[in-house]
């Protein structure tokens, strides 16, 4: 996890551990409410964490406050909403594999880059690392994954099964080629922090097995992804001498997190109106690979500008 204070560490170490009980000893109830969980997740803290986009890219590429400043931004960004939306439309099983492939960049870039020293080349280990991410959430338990998986595309759950080898070996697998790279990172001195690298992978790793692909994305996409990339962006704002306190940064977020919202509400209204509540939380994760292109896009660029 990327986080700056002790607080903020223990604090998320502490509610991964009270997620882990809860699912272990209330799992009826954890089951009951994952979708209430991930909803709080991506409503709070997913959402916001992108919602400051336009302001990010106004730094970071120089843009001015015009019309036509916002013009190219608009113009990016939707842009890339739309190729996102209409790939999942034509195709939804390369739209799912897209997904799949700019998390595991996504996910990875944001996770390992206080561990990695400044001599280490990112790729390989951003990749290993959401490799990682997206394995615990699709194989540690896949009679909650499938599904969402198989209404993304419009197919059944049993299809995805006979496509995909046994979980428990692709859970091995991952975690094997997982350990090993970074083991290599470590006795090679490109992984820096290892202890703390190490407890962050278990505890991790714990979080998934023990409560599942939705209370696991959502405890991971709020506090380890979302709330990290937070205090990334007011660092790079406090750095440019526009210092954006956590309040401030939640007002900025308004108007686009709003717009999202009232997305999300249209999302449910129209599923629920159809009969269609077992679709929405596929809809949802559909809505979040929309926004995730472009945000990426913006935050790829932020880093670099910090490693240079």
């Amino acid at each position: 996890m990327r986080h700056s204070s002790k607080v903020m560490v223990w604090s998320v170490v502490l509610v991964t551990i009270v997620m882990i009980l809860f699912s272990s000893l209330f799992s009826d109830t954890a089951a009951n409410w994952s979708l209430w969980i991930v909803l709080a997740s991506v409503v709070l803290v997913g959402i916001p964490h992108g919602a400051i986009d336009h302001i990010m890219a106004e730094k970071i590429y120089g843009l001015d406050a015009s019309w036509r400043g916002r013009a190219l931004f608009y113009g990016m960004y939707f842009g890339l909403m739309i190729l996102v939306g209409g790939l999942w439309l034509i195709q939804p099983v390369l739209g799912l594999l897209f997904f799949f492939a700019i998390s595991i960049y996504h996910f990875g870039q944001a996770d390992m880059e206080d561990f990695l020293t400044h001599e280490s080349s990112g790729f390989t280990w951003y990749i290993t690392r959401g490799l990682f991410i997206i394995g615990l959430i699709v194989f540690s338990d896949t009679t909650v994954s499938y599904p969402i998986m198989a209404k993304a595309v419009n197919t059944d759950a049993a299809a995805i099964s006979h496509l995909l080898p046994d979980a428990g070996v692709m859970l091995s697998f991952v975690t094997v080629i997982y350990g090993s790279v970074f083991f290599y990172a470590w006795l090679t001195n490109r992984l820096q922090n290892g202890m703390r690298f190490l407890a962050d992978s278990l505890l991790l790793t714990a979080l998934f097995l023990f409560t599942g692909p939705m209370i696991g994305f959502a405890v991971y996409f709020a506090l380890w992804h979302s709330a990290g990339h937070v205090f990334e962006m007011q660092r790079y704002l406090g750095e440019q001498n526009e210092p954006m306190s956590l309040l401030q940064f939640y007002k900025s977020a308004a108007p686009f997190t709003l717009i999202s919202l009232a997305g999300l509400a249209l999302l449910a209204a129209v599923n629920h109106a159809f009969g269609m509540e077992e679709q929405f939380i596929a809809l949802m994760f559909i809505l979040i690979s929309v926004l995730t292109l472009p945000h990426m896009v913006i935050v790829d660029k932020m880093y670099g500008e910090a490693g240079s």
